[in-house]
């Protein structure tokens, strides 16, 4: 999205599903409407530079065949300990978070998925900042 990203990067994290009690039942269908937050705290790293990286972000999640599939989408805010990669600045230590993503839960407890997590400062520290989109691939224990 935007400019061209200078670097490569990779993140290494731990994250919490946790739902919220607001749901919507979709007509007669198994399928409904839940809201979720996502809680995460991890390493980024890029250009030989590395951040902690904590995000909170609310989710609406649209849930189907008793949760055996799973998208949901969302936007929230990450605190990043250093935001500058060689020259790829990402502006400040606060950031926009935005997420989408799909899931499935083949047996109760576990559940594999896909996310694109995009995040930027959206020009709030300036026009010179560049943002990150990341491809993660999700493996889960649900509690």
């Amino acid at each position: 999205m935007g400019k061209e990203q200078l670097y490569y990067f990779h993140l290494h994290d731990i994250a919490a599903l946790i739902k919220l009690p607001w749901s919507w039942p979709i007509g007669e269908s198994t399928w409904s409407l839940d809201t979720r937050l996502i809680a995460s705290a991890g390493l980024l790293t890029g250009a030989n530079e590395s951040s902690l990286m904590i995000t909170t972000v609310p989710v609406l999640a649209l849930s189907g065949w008793k949760e055996l599939v799973t998208f949901d989408t969302g936007m929230g805010a990450g605190f990043f300990t250093n935001h500058e990669f060689g020259m790829q600045d990402f502006g400040g230590p606060v950031q926009i978070i935005a997420t989408m993503g799909a899931r499935v839960n083949p047996i109760a407890h576990a559940y594999a998925g896909v996310r694109v997590q995009h995040f930027s400062d959206a020009g709030l520290y300036g026009p010179s900042s560049l943002g990150v989109d990341m491809y993660i691939a999700e493996l889960g224990y649900k509690f």
